[in-house]
């Protein structure tokens, strides 16, 4: 039996995940959450086996260093985001990988750069959970270093392409904390116009 938790976690409205199994559990952009970390696993007396990076801006990635640090767990994240990271440990690359199993935990990883050229979302049974590529009525900003618009929307089409019960987490509390594919196809207009491309770069930049 597994289950998903959300926590809010620093001064930017951002969540954390954690993935929890029978006996294991990873965490999903960890940022300022290393003691709610730390006191789930003493709680729970459950292992952290991995930490999954979305992308590697500092305020999904902050306290990875003291996860590595703490339980010698593997850090997992895209090569091309691993600018972006001052990590002193060594990380799993996912480049070319489209599944993960961790413990048992089968997550797919699914290529989605805009926001960061490495950026990616993972898809756990029928939740996906999507970093600062796809939030409740908004898609993350293409306007930073390494940002790319076009990129950003072929990566909200394949996103739309999912089932539309398909259950959205986001990595920040903005317009809502949770969300689904068939929702934001009718409601995000960054969704809704990823299809035409002079209108969504019109709307996105």
């Amino acid at each position: 039996m597994s289950e998903i938790i959300q926590i809010k976690v620093g001064k930017m409205d951002n969540f954390l995940y954690i993935i929890s199994a029978r006996a294991s559990f990873v965490v999903i952009d960890p940022s300022w959450g290393f003691e709610k970390i730390k006191e789930y696993s003493l709680k729970t007396s459950k292992k952290l086996s991995a930490v999954l990076l979305t992308h590697g801006h500092f305020d999904h990635s902050n306290d990875i260093d003291k996860l590595a640090k703490e339980y010698g767990v593997d850090i997992y994240m895209s090569n091309e985001d691993s600018e972006f990271v001052d990590l002193k440990y060594d990380f799993k690359s996912l480049s070319d990988v489209k599944e993960l199993n961790i413990d048992g935990i089968r997550i797919k990883v699914l290529s989605t750069p805009g926001h960061t050229p490495g950026s990616v979302c993972y898809l756990y049974e029928n939740n996906i959970f999507t970093g600062d590529t796809l939030f409740c009525k908004a898609c993350g900003r293409v306007d930073l270093p390494k940002s790319d618009p076009e990129e950003m929307r072929k990566s909200l089409l394949k996103l739309s392409s999912l089932s539309n019960d398909t259950v959205v987490w986001p990595g920040h509390d903005y317009n809502g904390f949770k969300t689904t594919i068939g929702e934001e196809k009718e409601n995000n207009i960054f969704l809704k116009t990823a299809s035409f491309r002079d209108e969504f770069l019109s709307i996105v930049l």
